[in-house]
Protein backbone atom coordinates (compact mmCIF):
# COMPACT_ATOMS: atom_id res chain seq x y z
CA UNK A 1 0.00 0.00 0.00
CA UNK A 2 1.39 3.41 -0.96
CA UNK A 3 1.99 5.90 1.82
CA UNK A 4 0.29 9.31 1.51
CA UNK A 5 2.33 12.26 0.31
CA UNK A 6 4.32 13.64 3.23
CA UNK A 7 7.70 15.12 4.04
CA UNK A 8 8.54 12.14 6.36
CA UNK A 9 10.79 14.43 8.40
CA UNK A 10 9.56 13.07 11.73
CA UNK A 11 9.68 9.46 10.50
CA UNK A 12 13.33 9.89 9.56
CA UNK A 13 14.17 11.49 12.91
CA UNK A 14 12.49 8.70 14.86
CA UNK A 15 14.33 6.02 12.87
CA UNK A 16 17.69 7.77 13.28
CA UNK A 17 17.27 8.18 17.04
CA UNK A 18 16.18 4.54 17.38
CA UNK A 19 19.24 3.29 15.48
CA UNK A 20 21.98 5.68 16.55
CA UNK A 21 20.75 7.77 19.47
CA UNK A 22 20.78 11.56 19.67
CA UNK A 23 24.58 11.70 19.48
CA UNK A 24 24.74 9.60 16.32
CA UNK A 25 21.95 11.61 14.71
CA UNK A 26 23.72 14.90 15.47
CA UNK A 27 27.00 13.58 14.07
CA UNK A 28 25.34 12.36 10.88
CA UNK A 29 23.57 15.67 10.26
CA UNK A 30 26.72 17.69 10.93
CA UNK A 31 29.21 15.55 9.03
CA UNK A 32 27.40 13.47 6.37
CA UNK A 33 26.56 15.46 3.20
CA UNK A 34 23.96 12.91 2.11
CA UNK A 35 22.05 13.28 5.36
CA UNK A 36 22.33 17.05 5.12
CA UNK A 37 20.82 16.95 1.63
CA UNK A 38 17.96 14.72 2.80
CA UNK A 39 17.28 16.98 5.80
CA UNK A 40 17.12 20.01 3.49
CA UNK A 41 14.74 18.14 1.19
CA UNK A 42 12.46 17.07 4.06
CA UNK A 43 12.14 20.69 5.17
CA UNK A 44 11.36 22.21 1.79
CA UNK A 45 9.16 19.27 0.86
CA UNK A 46 7.04 20.16 3.93
CA UNK A 47 6.88 23.77 2.70
CA UNK A 48 5.89 22.58 -0.78
CA UNK A 49 3.09 20.37 0.54
CA UNK A 50 1.74 23.29 2.58
CA UNK A 51 1.62 25.65 -0.39
CA UNK A 52 4.80 27.63 0.26
CA UNK A 53 6.18 27.01 -3.22
CA UNK A 54 8.56 29.98 -3.35
CA UNK A 55 10.26 28.97 -0.10
CA UNK A 56 10.34 25.35 -1.28
CA UNK A 57 12.04 26.37 -4.53
CA UNK A 58 14.51 28.47 -2.56
CA UNK A 59 15.35 25.44 -0.41
CA UNK A 60 15.72 23.37 -3.57
CA UNK A 61 18.33 25.76 -4.94
CA UNK A 62 20.15 25.96 -1.61
CA UNK A 63 20.36 22.18 -1.51
CA UNK A 64 22.11 22.20 -4.88
CA UNK A 65 24.43 25.04 -3.87
CA UNK A 66 25.40 23.55 -0.49
CA UNK A 67 25.25 19.78 -1.13
CA UNK A 68 25.55 19.38 -4.92
CA UNK A 69 22.26 17.48 -4.90
CA UNK A 70 19.09 18.36 -6.83
CA UNK A 71 15.92 16.92 -5.32
CA UNK A 72 12.84 18.57 -6.79
CA UNK A 73 10.27 19.54 -4.12
CA UNK A 74 7.63 17.76 -6.22
CA UNK A 75 9.49 14.44 -5.77
CA UNK A 76 7.71 12.20 -3.24
CA UNK A 77 10.37 10.33 -1.27
CA UNK A 78 9.41 7.79 1.38
CA UNK A 79 11.02 7.39 4.80
CA UNK A 80 14.44 5.87 5.46
CA UNK A 81 15.91 7.27 2.24
CA UNK A 82 19.71 6.98 1.90
CA UNK A 83 22.07 9.12 -0.16
CA UNK A 84 25.44 7.46 0.12
CA UNK A 85 28.34 9.49 -1.31
CA UNK A 86 25.93 12.22 -2.29
CA UNK A 87 27.57 13.93 -5.24
CA UNK A 88 25.88 15.10 -8.44
CA UNK A 89 22.56 13.37 -7.70
CA UNK A 90 19.39 14.45 -9.51
CA UNK A 91 15.86 13.42 -8.53
CA UNK A 92 13.32 15.12 -10.74
CA UNK A 93 9.69 16.12 -10.50
CA UNK A 94 7.01 13.48 -10.92
CA UNK A 95 9.26 10.98 -9.15
CA UNK A 96 8.18 8.73 -6.31
CA UNK A 97 10.71 6.77 -4.24
CA UNK A 98 9.42 4.15 -1.83
CA UNK A 99 10.64 3.37 1.64
CA UNK A 100 14.31 2.53 2.14
CA UNK A 101 15.55 3.46 -1.33
CA UNK A 102 19.34 3.89 -1.50
CA UNK A 103 21.06 6.04 -4.14
CA UNK A 104 24.77 6.56 -4.75
CA UNK A 105 26.76 9.29 -6.52
CA UNK A 106 26.27 10.65 -10.06
CA UNK A 107 22.78 9.17 -10.35
CA UNK A 108 19.84 10.71 -12.21
CA UNK A 109 16.28 9.53 -11.51
CA UNK A 110 13.24 11.17 -12.99
CA UNK A 111 10.13 11.10 -15.10
CA UNK A 112 10.24 12.46 -18.64
CA UNK A 113 7.53 14.71 -19.96
CA UNK A 114 6.67 18.00 -21.61
CA UNK A 115 4.73 20.89 -20.02
CA UNK A 116 1.11 20.00 -19.53
CA UNK A 117 1.72 16.27 -19.20
CA UNK A 118 1.64 14.20 -16.03
CA UNK A 119 4.79 12.05 -16.13
CA UNK A 120 5.67 9.64 -13.37
CA UNK A 121 8.59 7.55 -12.17
CA UNK A 122 7.75 5.04 -9.44
CA UNK A 123 10.73 3.47 -7.69
CA UNK A 124 9.37 0.92 -5.22
CA UNK A 125 10.72 0.21 -1.74
CA UNK A 126 14.30 -0.83 -0.95
CA UNK A 127 15.56 -0.35 -4.51
CA UNK A 128 19.29 0.36 -4.78
CA UNK A 129 20.63 2.55 -7.59
CA UNK A 130 24.41 2.45 -7.84
CA UNK A 131 27.02 4.99 -8.98
CA UNK A 132 26.54 6.58 -12.38
CA UNK A 133 23.18 4.97 -13.17
CA UNK A 134 20.43 6.81 -15.04
CA UNK A 135 16.78 5.86 -14.58
CA UNK A 136 14.29 7.87 -16.59
CA UNK A 137 10.94 7.83 -18.27
CA UNK A 138 7.47 6.78 -17.22
CA UNK A 139 8.00 3.43 -15.54
CA UNK A 140 8.01 1.35 -12.37
CA UNK A 141 11.14 -0.08 -10.76
CA UNK A 142 10.07 -3.12 -8.72
CA UNK A 143 10.77 -3.73 -5.06
CA UNK A 144 14.32 -4.69 -4.01
CA UNK A 145 15.65 -4.24 -7.55
CA UNK A 146 19.30 -3.26 -8.01
CA UNK A 147 20.35 -0.91 -10.81
CA UNK A 148 24.06 -1.49 -11.39
CA UNK A 149 27.01 0.84 -11.98
CA UNK A 150 26.46 3.15 -14.98
CA UNK A 151 23.34 1.23 -16.02
CA UNK A 152 20.71 3.06 -18.06
CA UNK A 153 17.00 2.29 -17.70
CA UNK A 154 14.73 4.35 -19.96
CA UNK A 155 10.95 4.03 -20.24
CA UNK A 156 10.79 0.40 -19.16
CA UNK A 157 9.51 -1.40 -16.08
CA UNK A 158 11.85 -3.51 -13.98
CA UNK A 159 10.56 -6.53 -12.02
CA UNK A 160 10.99 -6.91 -8.26
CA UNK A 161 14.33 -8.41 -7.12
CA UNK A 162 15.93 -7.76 -10.54
CA UNK A 163 19.61 -6.97 -11.09
CA UNK A 164 20.15 -4.60 -14.02
CA UNK A 165 23.50 -3.93 -15.72
CA UNK A 166 24.75 -2.14 -18.81
CA UNK A 167 23.61 0.50 -21.29
CA UNK A 168 20.90 -0.13 -22.28
CA UNK A 169 20.11 -1.90 -19.03
CA UNK A 170 19.75 -5.67 -19.16
CA UNK A 171 18.03 -7.77 -16.51
CA UNK A 172 20.55 -10.50 -15.75
CA UNK A 173 19.21 -11.83 -12.46
CA UNK A 174 15.99 -12.11 -10.51
CA UNK A 175 17.12 -12.51 -6.94
CA UNK A 176 19.96 -15.05 -7.01
CA UNK A 177 18.77 -16.70 -10.22
CA UNK A 178 20.37 -15.85 -13.57
CA UNK A 179 17.83 -15.13 -16.32
CA UNK A 180 17.81 -14.48 -20.06
CA UNK A 181 17.59 -10.68 -20.59
CA UNK A 182 15.54 -11.21 -23.75
CA UNK A 183 12.72 -12.66 -21.64
CA UNK A 184 12.23 -9.27 -19.95
CA UNK A 185 12.52 -6.83 -22.87
CA UNK A 186 8.80 -6.07 -22.85
CA UNK A 187 8.19 -6.58 -19.13
CA UNK A 188 5.31 -4.66 -17.53
CA UNK A 189 5.22 -4.39 -13.76
CA UNK A 190 2.89 -6.88 -12.08
CA UNK A 191 2.28 -6.59 -8.31
CA UNK A 192 1.95 -10.38 -8.19
CA UNK A 193 5.69 -10.64 -8.95
CA UNK A 194 6.48 -9.18 -5.52
CA UNK A 195 6.46 -11.89 -2.86
CA UNK A 196 7.71 -9.91 0.12
CA UNK A 197 11.16 -9.01 1.43
CA UNK A 198 14.00 -11.37 0.49
CA UNK A 199 15.45 -10.96 3.99
CA UNK A 200 14.33 -9.87 7.45
CA UNK A 201 13.77 -6.11 7.32
CA UNK A 202 12.30 -5.73 10.81
CA UNK A 203 15.51 -4.11 12.06
CA UNK A 204 15.25 -1.51 9.29
CA UNK A 205 11.81 -0.24 10.29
Amino acid sequence: MEEPAASHLLSDLRLAVKRKGIGGLSRDILLHPGNQAIAFYRLYRWLYLHGHTFLADLGYRLNFFLCDVEINPDADIGPDFHLDHALAVLIGRGTRLGRGVRIYSHVAVGALGVPGTDPFMDVRKYVQIYHGAMVGGNCIIGEFAQIGLNAVVLDRDIPPYAVVVGNPGLIVKIGDKRVNPDDYKDYKYDPADYHGPPFDISTYE
